[in-house]
């Protein structure tokens, strides 16, 4: 074979090169860019039981993420949409025994003399309180700042919003209820002796920090269900717009994030702040919800 044919095979193999090199500092590019920044989802739900229209704002799996320093850019943004409250999904702090949780003080400490916070668990809390030889007082301290700030926790408990004519109900999972690859089933009943009925005359809001139990949580009747845990899916294909990875190791997830329903309820699925243990986020940047509620 002539000279000029390898050297447009070894031209070739360059071009396919350099494309690939291109594509992969590309895919580099939109993960740093995405890792950095956040978008506001939109909803809006109406209720005979709402008595008075009000707004929340939304706040899941920031795992000690910043957006600028001291997290002014989450501040702000939180302060733009003039929300009535702020509601909590869980895993704002990293439950690792060498994570600090003043990125998380810091966080709470602008928005609780602003706005009331109601602050349901995730794993990552759920864990300090479980593991303590491992976390020592974290979950006390943490709880105890709570309280200092006057924010409202749900551990298996419900607050009363007679105004609006809202239920506020935090759900605390259990650990095995969080297992990779397939996390334990959620026993009838079990959400009844956890939590007690929903009041039927109220809009009930349940924080359930893993949306894997969906049909779960609307058979114990919520009317709306507020989740996050699976980040979006990590990474995200364009288009089409799908989750490709849950943090149980699931690939694909249904509740990847957005809003589902199931029979009367309905459950928004926060795609989350932060990222944890895959420490990037692609063609899916962070996600603060902006739900209004009216009659």
């Amino acid at each position: 074979m002539s000279g000029a044919f390898f050297n447009n095979i070894n031209m070739m193999k360059d071009i396919i090169l350099a494309v690939v090199l291109l594509i992969i500092l590309a895919l580099i590019w939109v993960a740093i860019f995405d890792t950095n920044r956040f978008t506001v989802s939109n909803y809006k739900y109406k209720n005979r039981k709402i008595k008075k229209p009000f707004r929340a704002v939304v706040i899941s799996d920031l795992h000690n993420k910043k957006y600028g320093p001291n997290n002014d850019r989450l501040v702000e943004a939180v302060r733009k949409e003039h929300p009535d409250i702020v509601l909590i999904a869980g895993d704002i702090m990293n439950g690792h025994p060498s994570a600090d949780l003043e990125t998380a003080f810091e966080l709470l400490g602008k928005l609780a003399p602003e706005f009331p916070i109601y602050y349901g668990n995730g794993n990552h809390e759920t864990r300090m309180n479980l593991y303590r030889e491992d976390y020592g007082n974290r979950y006390d301290e943490f709880t105890d700042k709570l309280k200092e700030l006057n924010i409202h926790h749900l551990v298996n408990s419900r607050e009363i919003l007679d105004e609006y004519g809202v239920e506020i109900i935090g759900l605390d999972l259990a650990r095995n209820h969080y297992i990779r690859f397939k996390p334990e089933t959620i026993e009838k009943g079990e959400l009844d002796k956890c939590l007690g009925k929903p009041d039927s005359k109220k809009y009930s809001i349940l924080i359930a920090h893993n949306p894997y139990f969906f049909k779960d949580y609307a058979e114990y009747g919520a009317d709306l269900v507020l989740s996050g845990h699976v980040h979006g899916g990590i990474v995200r294909i364009p288009i089409i717009n799908k989750g490709v990875l849950s943090p149980n190791i699931a690939f694909f997830p249904k509740y990847d994030g957005g809003e589902f329903t199931e029979g009367k309820a309905s459950m928004v699925v926060s795609r989350g702040l932060g990222a944890h243990t895959l420490p990037f986020r692609m063609f899916n940047p962070g996600d603060l919800v902006v739900i209004d509620f009216e009659r």
